[in-house]
């Protein structure tokens, strides 16, 4: 399997600040079939509570910050990337929230043995090289009585969209690597178990509802554009594929009335 999703040059390219990942959140927020916030679901079974030390395992530029502080949690936010973790400090300043940030990656969390009660990872396992080192790690830091929840994806989110990526780079003499939910997703419980064994799988339905092209293009273009090997130096994969998809999410729009992409996900929940 490619590991592209975790090679540094992809990661500062996704992740250098966050101009990318904020665009994927603002359409979930726009465009999601189930009108819930997917935070939402992981704040309920996270079991936030005043004082608790929370780890935010991959935190990005602290999105969720401030919906933690509101519960008056302590927060401890880890990421590898500096480019976020400015962002993450910059909002902290902003918000006036008292939030520790560090830089860190998860299979070497700079935190003591059983030092916080609550452990976060949204959205970000399937970019470390070794997933088991990261959760022994979260298992190491979480006292007892400890309670963790870890985001992902359902296998076959955005399926439909991929497919038709993989069709059209196809096409064009590309080949596309493994996805990045082939890394960790929600049919990866009996690993969550191996560290977790009191994991359970939690599932949240739901589908990007499109309503016209740009909107969907938009989202395409922040990452699963150039999912192609090999990826040429100048980037000139980007027009031709965008020349062929727009039309296709046209068409499907004209059929249909929107595009619809199921998006399943959800998190595993334990205790320890």
């Amino acid at each position: 399997m490619s590991e592209r999703f975790t090679d540094p040059a992809y990661l500062a390219e996704q992740y250098g600040d966050a101009e990318r990942l904020r665009i994927r959140l603002e359409t979930h927020a726009r465009y999601s079939e189930n009108r819930g916030h997917f935070f939402d679901f992981l704040l309920g079974h996270l079991e936030a509570r005043p004082d608790l030390v929370l780890l935010d395992v991959g935190c990005g530029h602290g999105a969720q910050h401030v919906r933690l502080r509101q519960q008056r949690m302590r927060i401890v936010g880890l990421d590898r990337s500096p480019g976020m973790l400015a962002e993450a400090r910059a909002q902290a300043r902003e918000a006036r929230l008292d939030v520790r940030l560090c830089r860190g990656d998860a299979e070497r969390i700079p935190l003591g043995d059983a030092s916080v009660q609550r452990v976060m990872a949204n959205h970000m396992l399937y970019h470390v090289p070794d997933r088991r080192a990261a959760l022994r790690e979260m298992r190491r830091v979480m006292a007892p009585g400890g309670r963790i929840v870890l985001g992902t994806n359902a296998a076959d989110n955005g399926r439909r969209l991929i497919a038709l990526h993989n069709a059209l780079a196809a096409k064009l003499g590309y080949e596309v690597p493994p996805t990045l939910y082939d890394r960790f997703n929600l049919g990866h419980l009996s690993r969550v178990q191996e560290i977790f064994p009191t994991a359970k799988l939690k599932v949240r339905h739901d589908a990007f509802v499109f309503p016209d092209a740009p909107s969907a293009i938009r989202y395409y273009a922040s990452a699963l554009l150039d999912h192609v090997e090999p990826r040429p130096a100048d980037d000139g994969h980007r027009h031709a594929l965008l020349q062929l998809m727009v039309p296709e999410i046209q068409t499907i729009i004209d059929t249909e009335g929107v595009f619809r992409v199921p998006k399943n996900a959800g998190c595993f929940v334990a205790e320890i």
